[in-house]
């Protein structure tokens, strides 16, 4: 007997037994919940079998389907084997989903997109925004490859769930607001009414700001949350708030941004970390992206010295 199995219907296959759901086997390949029944229906139909037991919550592979697990990973195994005797140079391609926290999507990502595609033309980035507080679940069910995210915002389940945690270059932030309030005569009547625009709620970047306006001019300011970097700023421009932004997104006074750097305030420091579930290849398109993203952090901070 010959089973005619198409790869996609395998690769369907896979993510349902690694995710253990047909929905997040969706969410992770981009596909309709509904394609996803559709491959595992026509693949248990090929085999003759039930490869999965259908639970109310999620499903389990059944004993066959452990085999065919199995079977199918070899068969991956020498499809890869195969695409690699058939591209010596060892390009590395595939897709990756990026997830990023506010401050970095602007910050690094874009960056990041325009180094892969020089450096690695067949590697696909595909991004999206997170919050801190969600980055380790997307990581975890598997909606994003590849987490990029600041803080220190770690739940215990980040260090015990299996997942990889690698430090990348930090981001600094600096205090910033509209001309009209870093150049008036008395900075801190200009800074009395203003808000304070926090880009991510899980960040504690704004409350270094927040206390610093307490503690050093004796203003309780009202935090707004704003939810993206260019929302920050351009509340910020019109005098809206005050907000800590990425100092490598900022341009210098003389190209006229209508935002400058609050002369008094503290800047911060944030770690920032890369978070995946673990790299199958040195030279996956996961790996490769990291690792840019590794250059890019670096580079940025030379230019910033």
């Amino acid at each position: 007997m010959t089973f005619d199995l198409s790869l996609y219907q395998l690769r369907t296959f896979r993510a349902v037994a690694r995710l253990g759901s047909f929905t997040k086997a969706a969410r992770s390949l981009g596909y309709a919940q509904s394609s996803v029944t559709s491959h595992i229906r026509a693949l248990e139909a090929r085999v003759g079998i039930q490869l999965v037991h259908r639970l109310p919550r999620g499903v389990r592979l059944t004993s066959a389907g452990e085999i065919f697990h199995d079977y199918s990973a070899k068969i991956f195994h020498v499809v890869d084997e195969m695409t690699s005797a058939l591209n010596p140079v060892g390009e590395t391609e595939g897709r990756a989903s990026i997830g990023a926290s506010a401050l970095l999507l602007e910050s690094r990502v874009g960056s990041l997109i325009r180094d892969c595609r020089y450096r690695y033309p067949r590697v696909r980035v595909s991004p999206r925004q997170l919050a801190i507080s969600k980055v380790w679940e997307a990581v975890r069910e598997g909606e994003v490859d590849l987490a990029l995210v600041h803080g220190d915002f770690w739940p215990p389940e980040v260090l015990t769930g299996g997942l990889t945690l690698e430090q990348l270059p930090p981001l600094e932030v600096a205090p910033v607001g509209s001309v009209a309030i870093t150049r008036a005569d008395n900075v801190a009547s200009a800074l009395a009414g203003v808000r304070v625009l926090a880009v991510d709620p899980d960040c504690d970047s704004h409350q270094v700001l927040v206390t610093a306006l307490r503690e050093l001019y004796g203003i309780d300011p009202p935090v707004i949350e704003v939810g993206s970097l260019g929302g920050a700023r351009e509340l910020a421009l019109n005098g809206y708030g005050i907000a800590m932004l990425p100092v490598e997104t900022l341009r210098s006074p003389e190209e006229g941004s209508g935002l400058e750097v609050i002369a008094g305030l503290p800047r911060a420091l944030l770690a920032v970390h890369a978070l995946w579930a673990g790299r199958d290849s040195a030279m996956s398109a996961v790996a490769v992206v990291c690792d840019v993203a590794a250059r890019i952090g670096r580079e940025q901070a030379v230019q910033m010295a």
